[in-house]
């Protein structure tokens, strides 16, 4: 080490830039003098703040660019979270403050409870129009905003869609597509399934949702259910099986409002 220095003292003197120092200059932030710092090989380097205020610029920009690396996450998984078009306008300040009762309270402790740790859901049910989606949207939208934890909203009939895309000729499910999916949707932190029930029953439907469910609740990963219907009548369409693991992992929340959509939008 004293090599170098040594070094860098004989550097200085050969370029002849370690002489005198120069005289201070005013900080641009405070106006006092601003010393100037001696560097290697460059020689004396006029400095535009003086440390104090050095310090607090540099803790400033660190600020800043923590900020936008926020601002860069939270933008990557609202789009990777599968919300879209009307939807990004759905927030807890949007929903219309007439038909703010339990369920929204509800939702809206949710999302500030809400944790990697989190194992229980809700389930949203009513009738069309009430603001079950909506609610679900607005909690994505704050855990995203607020704690960057990666979400994932699907509506059932694009769930299904996206799950026939993955068979072969033979209609027969392959198993590195059928593996890929789970992670999709069974490790993602929060899932949402919307307006499950809608979608026409056959026994391949309830098998893949079972399947969805089930892996979740053995992960002990928290999911969201929005429906029209009510639990019983779910448990008619879908079977016991995935109306108990629903039953066992959400908070059953009744949308009463008659058609909410219709009320905020007189012109529809």
């Amino acid at each position: 080490m004293q090599k170098l220095e040594e070094g860098v003292i004989v550097k200085f003197k050969e370029n002849g830039k370690a002489g005198k120092a120069p005289s201070s200059t005013p900080c641009k932030r405070c106006k006092r003098p601003a010393e100037p710092k001696l560097v290697p090989i460059i020689g004396w380097k006029e400095q535009e703040y003086c440390r104090e205020c050095l310090n607090i610029v540099l803790a400033e920009k660190e600020k800043e660019a923590q900020k936008r690396i926020k601002e860069e996450k939270i933008s990557r998984l609202i789009k990777e979270s599968g919300i879209r078009g009307i939807m990004y306008n759905m927030t807890f300040g949007s929903f219309e403050p007439r038909y703010r009762g339990v369920a929204y309270s509800t939702a809206k402790k949710y999302a500030e409870d809400f944790g990697i740790g989190t194992k229980h859901g809700l389930m949203f049910y009513g009738h069309a129009g009430s603001g079950k989606t909506h609610l679900a949207v607005a909690i994505i939208k704050q855990i995203i905003e607020e704690k960057q934890i990666r979400v994932k909203f699907v509506r059932i009939v694009d769930l299904l869609l996206e799950i026939r895309k993955t068979f072969d000729e033979n209609e027969s499910w392959k198993a590195e597509n059928e593996s890929d999916l789970l992670r999709k949707y069974a490790l993602v932190p929060l899932l949402i399934l919307d307006d499950i029930g809608s979608e026409k029953t056959t026994d391949w439907v309830r098998q893949v949702l079972y399947q969805i469910i089930d892996e979740r609740w053995i992960e002990q990963r928290p999911i969201i259910v929005t429906s029209n219907l009510t639990l019983d009548e779910l448990e008619a369409r879908l079977g016991e099986r995935i109306a108990s693991r629903i039953a066992g992992m959400t908070q059953l929340i009744e949308m009463r409002s008659n058609d909410y959509r219709i009320k905020i939008n007189p012109k529809i």
